[in-house]
């Protein structure tokens, strides 16, 4: 169970409350700040409507791949740049890797990450 409690707690903060601040920094209206948010917002206010909503929601597929890729590692199912080996998660003294990845798919899936 503690698995599934650790992936709410991820995909919450991820694509509830990050997510959630990027929209509102990329809608923003344009100023002539340097920082990162001020530059994607200065080019996002080029594009329609439309258009700005399917970059917003493309960032959903950039955190779900993200995320996947470090769960999947943790999981031993994903070995990036060869990065093989066994890994111990634990929380709250129980052992929740194997399924985090999946898991959070499911939940991002579900979330329309890849509609």
């Amino acid at each position: 169970m503690n698995d599934k409690k650790f992936v709410d707690a991820i995909f919450i903060e991820l694509f509830e409350k990050k997510l959630s601040q990027y929209k509102e920094s990329l809608t923003k209206p344009v100023n002539n700040n340097k920082d990162s948010f001020a530059r994607a917002r200065n080019a996002i206010a080029l594009l329609d409507d439309s258009q700005k909503l399917d970059v917003i929601n493309f960032l959903k597929v950039v955190i779900a791949d993200s995320v996947s890729v470090v769960l999947g590692t943790l999981d031993g199912v994903h070995f990036p740049d060869d990065l093989e080996g066994d890994f111990a998660v634990s929380f709250d003294g129980e052992e929740i890797q194997g399924d985090l990845q999946d898991i959070f798919i499911e939940k991002a899936q579900e979330a329309g990450a890849y509609d």
